[in-house]
């Protein structure tokens, strides 16, 4: 009989997201229950991005308003924001690449550290999933991905190839990477918003499905109105674990109305709030204090205590 194979993967998995679980069930009730109160709030203009701080125990919301809005978003730890940040790989690897409910965001190698847990999302899933496939969620990381000035004038030469023009529009377009970029420096300032190279992407109010779906992931919702999928007043609800800086980018293929020609594009504003607990402050997630250290800085002490395994016999 063949020996059990034990799944390390998914049992680690379970260590990792275990110490969240009681803080999610806690504000989610906190939340559903009326129990938070307001902090501050913003409405956030197409095309634009928006900085903020968020500190730990509190709680952020992403709320539509006028229309079914994309929003890009990125997380840095306020105590070494050049050093750690929301991670799109530890939070795939230890939990997936969409995301719902209990769900939650770990910061990079060598932190791995509980930042954010998703406690509420209002979207209709099943007319989601019915509409677009059983896999499909909205909140999702797509290779670090996001839309940039470069990827935008390249459309704007391709089209304007098409329109017979010679002159390219699109050089410095808005972009998600522009908007939480400038969402960034705002808050954090020019250096921090520098430091950010590729940055790792979370975002929300776009139909995927990384299952069903082959070749391409992202599904796009042309005409999309509220009601067919996304209502007035969804939103998307995030615990902080830690202090952060945060900023959203409003994408500007907004509701994916057009795909042939830029200037039709239609983008709608979003209201993004931040709360904490009226009854006092908000359960988080205990910080797992990882000791391990920087890779260079490992390297350059001879890398002690490294652990290994057995090397294996030639194989014909």
């Amino acid at each position: 009989m063949a020996e059990e194979f034990l799944d390390i993967s998914l049992e680690t998995k379970k260590v990792m997201v275990g110490p969240t679980e009681r803080s999610f069930k806690q504000a989610k009730e906190a939340s559903e229950s009326g129990k938070l109160k307001l902090v501050s709030e913003k409405i956030v203009e197409p095309y634009d991005g928006y900085g903020f701080t968020l500190d730990k125990g509190q709680v952020l919301r992403y709320e539509l308003i006028e229309g079914p809005q994309i929003i890009d978003t990125i997380y840095l730890a306020r105590e070494r924001p050049t050093e750690e940040w929301a991670d799109c790989f530890n939070t795939a690897q230890f939990g997936a690449m969409i995301q719902y409910e209990g769900d939650v965001y770990f910061s990079n190698t060598p932190f791995v550290r509980p930042l954010l847990t998703m406690i509420r999302d209002t979207v209709d899933h099943e007319a989601l999933q019915k509409h677009y496939g059983e896999a499909c969620g909205h909140s999702f990381m797509f290779n670090t991905g996001r839309c940039t000035e470069g990827i935008w004038e390249s459309v704007g030469i391709m089209q304007a190839r098409l329109r017979g023009d010679t002159e390219n529009t699109l050089i410095n377009a808005c972009s998600c990477n522009s908007n939480f970029h400038k969402g960034m420096y705002e808050i954090a300032g020019e250096a921090i918003a520098r430091s950010i190279k590729t940055p790792h992407v979370f975002m929300h109010y776009q139909c995927t499905d990384f299952v069903s779906k082959v070749p391409t992931a992202v599904t796009y919702h042309p005409n999309l109105r509220f009601g067919d999928i996304f209502k007035k007043g969804d939103f998307v609800e995030l615990l902080a674990h830690q202090d952060l800086y945060g900023s959203v980018g409003l994408c500007p293929y907004g509701d994916q109305n057009r795909s042939d020609d830029y200037r039709e594009f239609t983008c709608w504003p979003i209201r993004v709030a931040i709360y904490e607990g009226a009854d006092g402050p908000l359960e988080t997630a205990p910080d797992p204090h990882r000791k391990s250290m920087n890779v260079v800085d490992f390297i350059k002490k001879d890398r002690p205590g490294m652990i290994t395994g057995k090397r294996g016999e030639p194989q014909e």
